[in-house]
């Protein structure tokens, strides 16, 4: 079987592409800058690297950047261009409304001046060509780069000239997938200008005077088209010619030197005064070609830069050793603009540290992170992680960490996904959240079932989930109805030994399914395992994986799994229903993205959605370490993740437990995000052939959902340790090395020293 999974955009009116070839594709290329001014700092006038501690002296170090908001000065309709800058440092800001007319913002440090860029009018009057970038020079000539159905136009004018299109062979050449695609563009001192071609793989410099190609530059593959590979800084121009190498070229173009940098996600750069200052979810880096020393004089977890939400697509450096950076919120559509000013004052790193750990990373408490930390500047949330994904934690981590919290140490915050959170509980190491639950609850309306259900003993709260996930099943009636108990599924392969139950389906996703929703009935009230249970239960399984053929699905699977979080509830071949109508299909629900596939298939084969006993999958449950020394800050933290700021930023790890952010999903499905891509998926399995096409569910949909939501009660637990002693055991019995009581007896006996460890 070959299955491929891909999301494609489609062509919005201001994006047009003679073809699409990448994933994710967006074509909002942002302008790079360049500064005639101070430096932003080294040793000699104090400002120190981020991070710095104390002094040999004793005392704290002080100077950091301290991040603000600007407002930005557009219009509703009027959309960013893109962010440069004046000779003097001062930021400008270019718009487009009504992908026509194109809008000039400078900022005078209080407001901000518009003028309209009138002459690109005259340049085409009679057809459509959207602008997407433009470049200004010293003496105010400006550049605009824009699009039309076929190719990349570019046109001068401004500083008392009539405008007019540069006629640019390189534009016009034909290749063998079109016209060349332009993402980014400069004009360097020299008058030339650098267009990025990323179908080439190359930086084109131009002549400025007879428009020929004078050379193409390698450049790094480009995975997206909000990556930008071309930069300009103080009479000198960036290109990034390999994976994390950055080549700089003075006006004649002559190399200068190189420079490496950790590449993670889009980022941005400017320079001057010899430095380069590379902008990523990292921080500010300063960087110097030729020298491989690299300073972060801002850490990225101090400032919105470090957001999860947040696409770096902008920065230019100040006159006053100040950084503007423009930041884009791609599922929002919008952009934001920060400042980022030394404070010579402000303690260098913030007095006072949170911890927080979890097993696996989260979206949602690192985007919470940085809003709490900018309501309180003292104080810095750390947030650490094993590393690993959730299917990725062994046995080992989570007993190295046991064994921390036992000895009274540990973060001040933890998320318990995958922990023994009864344990914990019993043995004291949780604090009790009641009090602050239901002030949470008193402030506004939750669903209350999925906070109070979750992490609860004798009354009292424990942990609280900032997000969940949702189980659903659909498909065959008689399938769904055996899976509503251990016993209704064992009496229905008795009356029907042939039966698949799920169509098709792999076996890990068998093992774990079963596992999951049976789990309370394998184990006694004393944690003990029940041996017949779970003999019986793994020779169900043996059976579903022998009807369903699993073997066969899953020998092309595996190389089209990577990228994927193994989920209990999570069938891979879940489509196949559409081809096997007898088998019922389960998905596990996080975000309205994840719907697509599921309620596309339900579409066409008049379904209707169930939930799967009740359960939900509680996402980032929060609790706090009895022992922390910051238990009033730490309180104040766990209520923050639960606020109408967090729960309602537009991210896809779950769903918010907060209603009014719950019925704002409604709004995600008439987005521009919505409407801007589809996914395809197909396969052919042993000569069975499956098209879909999945686009976003309607309105209709999302409400039902929601309504679905509201019925939730069981917290799907998957404490990874005893999960890992029964995958262990159960794949020895699939994989035909044992029989199903002698893996009971192992899981039993591995489950019971665990508990009494």
């Amino acid at each position: 079987m070959n299955q491929r999974i891909s999301y494609i955009k489609k062509k919005k009116r201001r994006r047009l592409l003679a073809s699409v070839l990448f994933l994710a594709l967006t074509l909002t290329a942002l302008t790079a800058c360049s500064k005639n001014g101070a430096d932003t700092g080294s040793g000699n006038n104090g400002k120190d690297s981020a991070g710095a501690g104390e002094t040999s002296g004793g005392t704290s170090a002080k100077g950091r950047y301290i991040e603000e908001d600007m407002d930005l000065p557009i219009s509703d309709g009027e959309e960013v261009l893109n962010l440069t800058r004046t000779t003097d440092g001062a930021p400008v800001l270019f718009t487009s409304e009504n992908d026509t007319q194109v809008n000039r913002y400078e900022y005078n440090g209080k407001d901000w001046s518009k003028t309209a860029l009138d002459w690109l009018d005259r340049v085409y009057p009679d057809r459509e060509v959207i602008p997407m970038e433009v470049q200004e020079t010293a003496e105010g000539v400006q550049y605009v780069r824009g699009m039309d159905e076929e190719q990349t136009h570019i046109a001068r004018g401004g500083n008392g000239q009539e405008g007019e299109e540069l006629q640019i062979p390189y534009l016009t050449e034909q290749t063998e997938i079109g016209y060349p695609l332009i993402t980014g563009m400069l004009v360097d001192d020299a008058g030339n200008y650098w267009l990025q071609s990323p179908y080439e793989g190359t930086a084109a410099v131009i002549a400025g005077d007879t428009l020929e190609v004078l050379e193409e530059l390698p450049t790094s593959q480009l995975l997206s088209m909000m990556d930008r590979l071309i930069f300009q800084g103080e009479g000198t121009i960036a290109v990034n010619t390999e994976d994390n190498v950055y080549t700089v070229y003075e006006k004649n173009r002559e190399q200068q030197g190189t420079f490496s940098v950790k590449k993670k996600g889009a980022a941005w750069m400017c320079g001057g005064d010899g430095h380069w200052y590379y902008i990523s979810e990292e921080g500010i880096t300063r960087l110097t070609p030729g020298n491989d020393t690299q300073e972060v004089i801002m850490d990225g977890s101090l400032g919105a830069m470090g957001s999860t939400v947040n696409t770096v697509m902008g920065a230019v450096r100040g006159n006053e050793d100040d950084f503007y950076i423009l930041y884009y919120q791609q599922k929002a559509g919008a952009h934001s603009l920060k400042r980022y000013v030394y404070d010579p004052e402000a303690a260098a790193v913030p007095e006072t540290t949170l911890q927080v750990f979890g097993l696996s990373d989260s979206d949602t408490v690192r985007e919470a992170a940085i809003g709490f930390q900018k309501k309180h500047p003292d104080v810095k949330v750390e947030f650490t992680t094993s590393g690993k994904q959730a299917g990725e934690v062994t046995s080992d981590d989570i007993r190295t960490l046991n064994t921390e919290l036992l000895s009274g140490n540990g973060a001040d915050v933890l998320l318990l996904d995958g922990l023994p959170m009864n344990a914990y509980i019993e043995k004291g190491i949780l604090a009790d959240l009641s009090e602050t639950a239901g002030e949470i609850m008193e402030a506004d309306t939750y669903l209350e079932d999925i906070l109070k259900n979750t992490a609860q003993k004798d009354g009292k709260l424990y942990g609280l989930p900032i997000k969940f996930g949702v189980p659903v099943l659909y498909g065959n009636e008689d399938a769904k109805k055996a899976l509503e108990s251990f016993d209704s599924l064992k009496a229905f392969l008795e009356k029907n030994p042939q039966a698949s139950v799920f169509g098709l389906a792999d076996r890990e996703y068998i093992r774990d399914f079963l596992f999951q929703i049976y789990q309370d009935e394998l184990f006694v009230e004393d944690g003990k395992a029940d041996r017949e249970k779970l003999a019986e239960l793994l020779e169900l399984a043996g059976k579903i994986v022998e009807n369903a053929k699993a073997s066969l699905f899953e020998e092309n699977l595996r190389e089209d799994e990577s990228g994927y979080i193994r989920d209990p509830f999570t069938n891979f071949g879940a489509e196949g229903i559409l081809n096997h109508p007898e088998g019922a299909a389960t998905a596990s629900i996080h975000s309205v993205t994840d719907m697509m596939v599921p309620y596309t298939v339900m579409r066409q084969k008049s379904l209707t959605p169930e939930t799967i006993r009740g359960f939900y999958q509680p996402v980032g449950v929060v609790g706090i370490n009895q022992n922390t020394a910051q238990m009033e800050m730490a309180r104040e933290f766990v209520a923050y993740l639960l606020s109408q700021e967090v729960q309602s930023a537009q991210l896809d790890d779950g769903f918010p437990v907060l209603e009014s952010a719950l019925q704002d999903k409604k709004g995600e499905v008439n987005s521009d995000y919505a409407s801007s891509f589809y996914m395809m998926n197909s396969w052919n399995f042993e000569g069975e052939q499956l098209e879909l096409e999945a686009s976003f569910p309607t309105v209709e949909e999302v409400e039902g959902f929601i309504k679905l939501c509201g019925t939730l009660t069981r917290p799907a637990e998957q404490e990874r340790i005893i999960w890992n002693l029964y995958q262990e055991e159960a794949d020895q019995y699939l994989g035909g090395g044992i029989d199903a009581e002698t893996a009971a007896e192992n899981i039993a006996r591995k489950v019971d020293t665990y508990l009494a460890e």
